[in-house]
């Protein structure tokens, strides 16, 4: 439960530092390599 926390808390942080970025690629990509993490993170043990 406490490693699904971090990895939760480290998305947030990715998401929050690349989503204002003006190139398309860094903000898009950012939130879904977080969204990916988290739904790894959930559902894969």
């Amino acid at each position: 439960m406490t490693q699904d926390l971090v990895v939760i808390q480290l998305a947030a942080i990715l998401v929050a530092t690349s989503y204002d970025n003006a190139q398309p690629v860094i903000k898009w990509g950012g939130l879904v390599i977080a969204v990916g993490t988290v739904v790894a993170s959930i559902f894969g043990g």
